[in-house]
């Protein structure tokens, strides 16, 4: 699997941390030219700063992803560095509650700017490059999540449910013109976004075993991959449930503590 990343040109938002940072480290240490993105500048410098101590390279891009504007113009950047981009991981992304009795709005709307549009505005800028030369890979990380409207998660879910649709979308048009489209789907993973208590959180596993597994997702450049196989067993379960016996079941299995409407 090494030798399949040496040399590609991967490049990766939600760096600052989580699976972004350490999916950049492994691949950087496999011998991948490796470009991240976020909107930390020093998050990104200490990343480049770690790689660069381990004998690795990795290029920083500051940038938002809800900005349009400025995802396009780290495709040139990146085209002009290196000539090609072989492979892009839409990572970026938000978690958090917005309980139906106290939905708040505006959560929902930024959620839905950086987990729809900020997938939207990763992958779209690169689509002609990849056209043009007939080859390359989109790879959308969304959630297990996406599958089914989860207690006190309806921004979540449903961010996570359009990212699922809108890979597996490309993916049809793209199949033709050689360009892969892999759709990601996490359960739990130890990084900052689940490093807290709010609700129980099964089968969590090391960021470094989920930035393996997604590395062979891509490796093997699966249409969808959703992992760990728990979760992934409980999630098909989950969407066998009829609406009577979910709604009953799913909100005494979540725990949510306190469910406020907020960003995790």
């Amino acid at each position: 699997m090494k030798d399949y990343f040496r040399d590609k040109v991967v490049f990766i938002t939600g760096a600052s941390s989580g699976i972004g940072a350490d999916l950049a480290e492994l691949l950087a240490g496999w011998g991948a030219r490796v470009a991240v993105c976020a909107r930390r500048r020093d998050a990104l410098d200490g990343l480049c700063e770690r790689c660069r101590g381990a004998g690795r390279e990795v290029v920083a891009f500051p940038g938002d992803v809800t900005d349009a504007a400025r995802m396009a113009q780290i495709r040139d950047e990146l085209i002009e560095r290196f000539g090609r981009v072989d492979i892009v991981v839409a990572n970026a992304g938000v978690g958090g509650l917005n309980p139906g009795e106290r939905f708040d709005l505006d959560l929902h709307r930024r959620t839905v700017e950086i987990n729809v549009m900020g997938l939207a505005n990763t992958l779209a800028p690169f689509i002609p490059h990849m056209v043009e030369r007939r080859e390359g890979q989109l790879v959308g990380v969304s959630s297990l999540a996406g599958f089914r409207g989860l207690p006190c998660a309806a921004s979540y879910s449903s961010t996570k449910s359009q990212q699922w649709v809108f890979l597996e979308s490309l993916r049809v048009d793209l199949r033709r013109w050689g360009v892969a489209v892999t759709s990601i789907h996490p359960g739990f993973v130890e990084t900052p976004m689940t490093g807290h208590d709010e609700f129980p959180m099964p089968f969590k596993m090391p960021v470094r075993r989920s930035s393996l597994l997604i590395a062979r997702a891509i490796r093997r450049r699966r249409a969808t991959y959703l992992y760990p196989w728990p979760m992934k067993l409980l999630t098909w379960v989950n969407r066998l449930l009829p609406p009577w016996l979910f709604d009953r079941l799913l909100p005494r299995l979540s725990g949510h503590r306190d469910p406020r409407p907020r960003m995790l």
